[in-house]
């Protein structure tokens, strides 16, 4: 691994660095929680379901399971009375009967039911392994739970859950600006702080963020050391763009080493990956869109691959209302807002400044214009990423 780039490499590359530096160190280890706490965890191993369910045939609402056969030929202008039934509430077993009367849907009298219309086998029914079968695959090894998936677990039987313990992460802003309320003039609101924590959390990440720190080098450099010992992984917020407070490459520099300043994309050009006391260390960009695309496409899509850990993000396809351009040799993300219009997804292109947070608010996803590609025309149908 260079001690250095100079120039910013392509974004495969910046992955590849993060996973070579973490694949030294870092093994994530398992453990057995209940379900009910297994939030934004990634399982451990297959699971599939214990017993089926329904476990039998089963009532779909309150009412009399009766015979379906029985019921035939029973309308208004002649009704039926039936001796043969059995009261049953929700989800209770059918045993020996097929189908199902509401309770308002009948008179009783004289210990009989009073019907005024027929019923066709299995109604008012639900079958025996209608939601799942005993193993039946629910969920694989390294994928996320999700609210479903959890549902799912519980219906097939599992009450704990084997998960990845996720890394200890830090989150550290620079910036002697940084205030959490503005008080005067020069001074600006960190709010950075929310869009990792809220990003991260999804995956069950067990982040700590920290208050600014000031544009020192020494207390950046005794900042790392301190967190070095306690987190898996750090990350720097701003101070790495190449200029005269480029504080977050010059700490690493001179603790460990930096493998990557800069990178091919856009935005987010000016993050920093290093290494420092064996440990990943990260210089994220400032501005707020940067950082979310660093986060989203290069640090966690590189630590998902590394991990064999699956996600399943979601995406779908739009037409392109107008043309892009975009440079050739950097990787663009985009953010669209889509309307389904004559039964078409349609794509609009919005504000694409690195600091427009409102962008990513107003965005139902983003395209990823490749490196290689300067123009995406108009009516071209693209992938869009959900964020």
């Amino acid at each position: 691994m260079k001690d250095y780039h100079f120039s910013a490499v392509l974004p495969q590359h910046a992955r590849a660095c993060i996973q070579e530096i973490l694949k030294k160190y870092l093994v994530l280890e398992e453990e057995e929680i209940s379900l009910y706490d297994a939030k934004n965890r990634f399982v451990a191993e297959d699971y599939k379901a214990i017993h089926t369910s329904p476990p039998a045939d089963v009532a779909a609402m309150d009412g009399y399971a009766v015979m379906a056969e029985e019921t035939f030929d029973a309308y208004d202008t002649n009704p039926k009375y039936l001796e043969n039934f059995k009261t049953v509430q929700t989800g209770e077993s059918v045993e020996n009967f097929n189908a199902v009367i509401p309770f308002e849907d009948v008179q009783v009298e004289g210990g009989k039911i009073k019907i005024f219309q027929s019923y066709y086998p299995r109604q008012n029914v639900r079958s025996q392994g209608e939601d799942i079968k005993e193993g039946e695959m629910i969920i694989k090894k390294g994928e996320l739970l999700t609210f479903f998936n959890k549902v799912y677990l519980k219906a097939g039987g599992w009450l704990d859950v084997r998960v990845y313990k996720m890394p200890k992460v830090a989150f550290v802003p620079t910036g002697d600006e940084l205030v959490d309320r503005i008080e005067k003039v020069g001074q600006l609101v960190e709010f950075n702080s929310v869009i990792f924590s809220e990003l991260l959390s999804q995956y069950g990440f067990e982040i700590t963020i920290f208050r600014p720190v000031a544009n020192n080098l020494n207390v950046l450099k005794e900042t790392l050391k301190k967190l070095l010992d306690e987190f898996d992984i750090v990350f720097v917020n701003a101070g790495s763009s190449k200029g005269d407070k480029d504080l977050t490459h010059e700490a690493i520099q001179s603790l460990g080493k930096v493998t990557v300043h800069g990178i091919a994309i856009k935005p987010g050009k000016p993050t920093v990956i290093g290494e420092v006391n064996g440990k990943l260390v990260m210089g994220l960009p400032g501005f707020p869109v940067s950082m979310f695309f660093v986060l989203k496409e290069i640090f966690l899509k590189a630590f998902f691959e590394a991990y064999l850990l699956n996600p399943k993000e979601k995406s779908y396809f739009a037409v392109l209302e107008r043309r892009i351009g975009s440079d050739v040799g950097a990787e663009e993300y985009i953010r669209v807002q889509v309307e389904n219009k004559d039964g078409k997804n349609h794509a609009r292109v919005l504000k694409r400044g690195a600091s427009v947070i409102s962008s990513l608010i107003r965005a139902d996803g983003y395209i990823v214009v490749p490196v290689n590609v300067d123009v995406v025309e108009e009516g071209s149908l693209v992938e869009v990423k959900m964020i």
